[in-house]
């Protein structure tokens, strides 16, 4: 049996294991990554796109209300009993920072959840946007044939074979009917959906 070597050993594919598996190739690190399934993405394969980053720099573009100390309070809150200080400091130090990182280092790129508040806004230490932040559509065809190695959707979380982001792109399908907008919103990505198959279909 051949032995591998490496720094660092990342168990998983989703985007835990993959933040890491950026994070410490970044700083030098020889990084392997080793999945279970036949394709890469983990449960965030099936995620919809969104972020819980209290202090995150787009909240603070867009002149969002909030404080680590208030977030600190909310994450109290809501664990109780399960409260680690230790891991949520940690968290809180550095969560605002990973957005900068990644659009500087990957193709990944975030905007900011205008109107999303915490799922608990009554609860201390909550606030009504600013925490949210979703990921921007990326484009398939830029990995080639790497493009199959990804897990899909599930298909009840699709349209037409479309991934739908659970934010704005899922109240434009949900207001086609009703609004202008949305029905030019639905409409172009369904072109470029339809456009982008006949492109791959035809090659």
């Amino acid at each position: 049996m051949q032995s591998v070597w490496c720094d660092v050993l990342v168990v998983g594919s989703g985007a835990s294991g993959l933040s890491a598996a950026i994070t410490a190739h970044y700083f030098g690190c020889q990084v392997i990554v080793i999945e279970k399934q036949a394709v890469f993405g983990g449960t965030t394969a099936r995620s919809g796109g969104w972020l819980w980053v209290p202090g995150n720099p787009l909240a603070a573009r867009e002149g969002a209300s909030d404080s680590i100390e208030a977030a600190r309070k909310y994450i109290a809150h809501q664990a109780g009993n399960h409260f680690d200080a230790g891991r949520v400091d940690a968290f809180l130090a550095n969560a605002g920072k990973m957005v900068p990182f990644f659009e500087g280092n990957t193709e990944v790129k975030f905007a900011f959840g205008k109107d999303y508040p915490d799922y608990h806004p009554d609860h201390p230490g909550s606030v009504e946007q600013g925490r949210s932040i979703h990921t921007l559509p990326f484009d398939g065809r830029k990995l080639g044939r790497d493009l199959a190695l990804l897990a899909r959707p599930m298909a009840e979380s699709t349209f037409l074979g479309m991934g739908l982001n659970s934010g704005p792109d899922l109240k434009h399908f949900l207001n086609a009917t009703r609004s202008v907008k949305s029905a030019a919103f639905v409409t172009s990505r369904i072109l470029a959906h339809g456009w982008a198959q006949f492109s791959a279909f035809s090659k």
